[in-house]
């Protein structure tokens, strides 16, 4: 049988650079989209494009693993503020993968490697951890060969602060001094690519340079403008809980940006592009 690749959430920022790796080294592919428009997307690498809500249920892509031999899944819900598709963290991350993985197991499927997040050891108990933390050990359970691959996050997860920039204003909570390397997301499409026919169980992967919180801010400050803002850690934790009395989703979202944005989340260095170069590369007119 030939090595066909199933890549969920195949339109995603790093689900595209996974699907162009991949159609560059001519594995046949399916890709897994929500909307017509991820579809177009994907389009430039293959033909096989199912277009489906997978946290809807099994019957909505039953099949969607046969004649497959391995699966990447890059689906989840974006943290993004200013994207929200709808669902919760609990159905596009758990039950959505949840759903794949069933069908995986159901069609004899070799491996499963699946990206999820720095921080389901360290801070389970925020919405977007518990839901990551739930599918990985759902897919630990499951008895199939499988690379958990969690980011500390990726350049385009930072798009938030080069549009809060545009507007005037470079939220950080805290002092600033909390670091990470951020990775971009062509680097960590080449982790996962790497991974693809085995790997270690975990990895945590970041970029290959470590940066302060502020000084990324001031870095797109440089680039963008606005100016950088300092909120209290006490002043923050307040103002989580008022979006809750309207949107929960945005509240989730915050909590866990005050937590990262607070700690350090370091992963294993990969990649050379660094987030100056992203930057400078970056299209301000692609933000809203």
């Amino acid at each position: 049988m030939e090595e066909r690749v199933l890549v969920a959430g195949a339109s995603g920022a790093l689900g595209l650079e996974v699907m162009k790796l991949l159609h560059e080294q001519n594995f046949p592919l399916r890709g897994l989209v929500f909307s017509k428009d991820g579809a177009d997307k994907v389009a430039e690498y293959t033909d096989d494009i199912w277009e489906a809500d997978a946290s809807k249920g099994n019957l909505e892509i039953k099949g969607i693993t046969k004649d497959v031999s391995m699966v990447i899944s890059a689906l989840g819900k974006s943290v993004s503020l200013f994207t929200n598709r709808g669902n919760s963290f609990l159905e596009n991350d758990f039950y959505a993968n949840s759903n794949i993985l069933d069908d995986a197991l159901k069609n004899g499927v070799k491996r499963f490697v699946y990206v999820s997040i720095k921080g389901v050891e360290e801070a389970p108990e925020y919405e977007i951890t518990k839901a990551h933390k739930m599918f990985e050990d759902a897919l630990k359970a499951s008895g199939i060969d499988h690379t958990i691959i969690r980011p500390v996050g990726f350049f385009s997860g930072l798009h938030d602060l080069a549009i809060m920039a545009k507007r005037k204003a470079i939220p950080i909570v805290g002092d600033g001094s909390a670091r990470t390397n951020s990775i971009h997301q062509k680097d960590l499409a080449n982790v996962v690519v790497q991974n693809l026919k085995e790997g270690s169980e975990i990895l945590e992967v970041g970029g290959p340079l470590i940066h302060t919180r502020l000084e990324m801010a001031e870095m797109i400050e440089k680039k963008i403008g606005g100016k950088i803002v300092k909120v209290p850690e006490k002043v923050a934790e307040w103002g989580m809980f008022l979006p809750e009395l309207v949107n929960e989703d945005v509240s989730a979202k915050l909590k866990y940006f005050k937590y990262i944005t607070t700690h350090d989340m370091i992963g294993e260095k990969h990649g050379s592009l660094t987030f100056e170069e992203y930057l400078e590369n970056l299209d301000l007119k692609d933000l809203p």
